[in-house]
């Protein structure tokens, strides 16, 4: 099954490297004299700051889900997030989830319950942008989006996604302790990861409206789709091609091409300097592993 799933990224991977292509050389005229202006220069550099910012709210989700399992501080699980973000764009997608592990390993948390925070971090990040777009979906913003799917569906979905959390926390467990767990850590990682795909969101909203003037919402929901997308191709270095791809087919209704395909690549402009912004921000604090002898504050 592993091996399916890295071999059907590649090949998902290598379709959306193609299409981006076919789609950069259709529109080149129009995107090939585009010149930045001396404020959209600033401005782009200015919002890879606060998308940084935005990603402490992952690092705050990730600390919360290793104290389900272990007792470890801030210092050592924020830097663990930190310090390894940019190795997410290294071939394979997944440096940066091992650089974590061997981050913490010697401290509170055996290599076991690395292993379980890594897997539930994996699905409590999707689910976030879950709880968004269904939000975003019951409140009609994406009518134009996904057209085909009435509103009624996505209230449809809201009532299964709050049914199925309800189950999660009053069903009877057989091991007592899972709804403190899902109470204690797993609901507000939830949550933070909904605050995040928000200020993501917005962050391509504003790379869009840079450009020319568009629809907010809509740009939104198209940023969140996509940038999940991406997280979730196997073998696709930070989403690479996936994500831009993905903004391409979504956006194809505004019929505006050459701003949304400069914008998808001012995009990963933006989210990259974002991560290298929070790693040499962290590495400035926190230069060496935290020290383990100190008392856990979590």
């Amino acid at each position: 099954m592993k091996s399916v799933a890295v071999w059907g990224g590649r090949f998902l991977l290598l379709v959306a490297l193609v299409f981006v292509a076919f789609e950069i050389q259709r529109h080149w005229n129009g995107i090939s004299g585009w010149r930045p202006s001396a404020n959209q220069v600033a401005l782009i550099l200015a919002l890879s700051a606060p998308y940084a910012v935005s990603l402490l709210l992952l690092a705050e989700g990730w600390h919360r889900i290793v104290n389900l399992f272990a007792s470890e501080r801030r210092s050592r699980t924020y830097a663990s997030f930190c310090v390894t973000q940019v190795a997410k764009y290294l071939p394979g997608n997944v440096a940066h989830l091992i650089g974590r592990g061997l981050y913490l390993r010697g401290g509170a948390a055996s290599d076991g319950a690395i292993v379980k925070a890594t897997l539930l971090e994996l699905a409590v990040i999707p689910l976030g942008a879950a709880v968004t777009i269904v939000c975003m979906g019951c409140l009609g913003f994406f009518s134009d989006l996904l057209p085909w799917l009435p509103r009624v569906a996505w209230v449809a979905l809201a009532l299964i996604l709050c049914c199925g959390i309800a189950f999660a926390l009053l069903a009877p467990a057989r091991r007592p302790d899972i709804r403190a767990l899902l109470a204690a850590g797993t609901l507000p990682a939830v949550a933070l990861a909904a605050l995040f795909m928000l200020c993501l969101g917005g962050t391509f909203a504003a790379v869009f409206n840079l450009l020319a003037e568009g629809p907010v919402a809509v740009l939104a929901g198209a940023g969140i789709i996509a940038w999940l997308v991406g997280y979730l191709t196997p073998g696709a270095p930070g989403g690479i091609g996936t994500r831009e791809a993905t903004l391409i087919a979504l956006l194809s209704f505004l019929n505006q091409e050459d701003t949304v395909l400069i914008a998808a690549a001012l995009f990963r402009v933006v989210t990259t300097l974002g991560d290298l912004l929070l790693f040499l921000g962290s590495w400035i604090k926190l230069p060496r592993r935290a020290s383990l002898s100190e008392t856990p504050h979590n």
